[in-house]
């Protein structure tokens, strides 16, 4: 099979394009032909050697794990699934690849309403959606919901699934365009962090209360505003640093403090156990098409390089896509 690897680690190493025997479904799993693989800004700071993950890795490694794709084999022991199912999943063998194999309990179905690029957006960033607002922060029906980078693919759907839980939603974009993006996926209030300043509006626009929870897909830029713009008892739930962006960042412990707030992080790894439930909590909702993941940009899997290369500069709407 095709695939497409991490030979060294750095962004200035090329990703390489090859040919690798293919993988083999062992029990309790699903190996699945790829039709589509979903570039996450996870897997462009590992293969840059920034995330802690990246010492765990052996290398060469096929890049990436988020997949759509059709049942082609199942392991031992698996029930529900069979040839020609169409899914979507994370795959353990590598993403950007013709061929991958899935954990049988962690391996979603795609709705006939949803292509397979749209399959590729959901692993990584639907499940961190559903954690951060529905596990970490339990948002509840009523709350106001900030969500800082909407016009990404953990933003864009977390958007939609802010709305489906009854909250109202705030969001942050960089331009007009995203916007009317942000707008069309259920966001009330936009606030263009180039033109205005966020604690300001949101403290304006809510009366000076605030809001109860922040998804912040940017916390090295965005952390230290936050304090400043949370309810009384307001959440905040970490996403990432931003692409590209370092971890660290300053902040005073006295909004935090002042609040009653609570400051949570979290991660896709430590998320595995939970999300068998979560999918059968989330089937029903994509299958109506309550929630939608959008493609912004799709390249060939030779031209991985060049996706990476599109998501650190920010400039797409939703998910960059790879077909395969």
């Amino acid at each position: 099979m095709k695939a497409v690897s991490v030979h060294q680690l750095g962004m200035e190493h090329p990703l390489v394009v090859g040919d690798l025997p293919d993988p083999v479904a062992g029990p309790t799993q699903v190996l699945v032909r790829v039709h589509a693989a979903g570039v996450n800004p996870l897997e462009i700071s590992i293969r840059a050697g920034d995330n802690p993950r990246a010492r765990q890795m052996k290398l060469p490694m096929i890049c990436g794990t988020d997949v759509a794709g059709e049942v082609e084999a199942v392991g031992e022991g698996v029930e529900g699934f069979q040839p020609g199912d169409r899914v979507w999943g994370r795959s353990t063998t590598g993403g950007y690849a013709e061929k991958g194999v899935l954990a049988a309990g962690s391996t979603g179905r795609l709705p006939d309403r949803m292509s397979f690029g749209e399959g590729a957006c959901l692993p990584i960033p639907m499940l961190t959606a559903w954690n951060a607002l529905v596990i970490k922060t339990k948002a509840q029906p009523g709350e106001t919901v900030l969500v800082q980078g909407g016009a990404g693919g953990v933003g864009h759907l977390a958007i939609q699934l802010a709305r489906q839980m009854g909250c109202h939603v705030f969001t942050t974009v960089s331009s007009t365009e995203k916007g009317d993006f942000c707008r069309a996926a259920g966001a009330e209030v936009v606030i263009n962090y180039r033109e205005e300043d966020v604690v300001e509006r949101v403290k304006q626009t809510t009366g000076g209360r605030g809001v109860d929870v922040v998804v912040e897909n940017s916390a090295s830029d965005n952390l230290p505003g936050d304090l400043g713009l949370i309810a009384l008892n307001g959440r905040i739930v970490i996403v990432g640093p931003g692409t590209g962006k370092e971890g660290d960042v300053t902040i005073s412990v006295r909004p935090i403090m002042g609040a009653d707030g609570h400051i949570m992080g979290l991660s896709s790894g430590n998320l595995a156990p939970q999300v068998p439930t979560i999918l059968q909590r989330l089937g029903p909702i994509l299958a109506r098409g309550d929630i939608r993941p959008h493609v912004g940009k799709e390249f060939p899997l030779a031209q991985a390089d060049e996706a990476h290369r599109l998501v650190l500069s920010g400039k797409f709407l939703g998910k960059v896509v790879l077909v395969v």
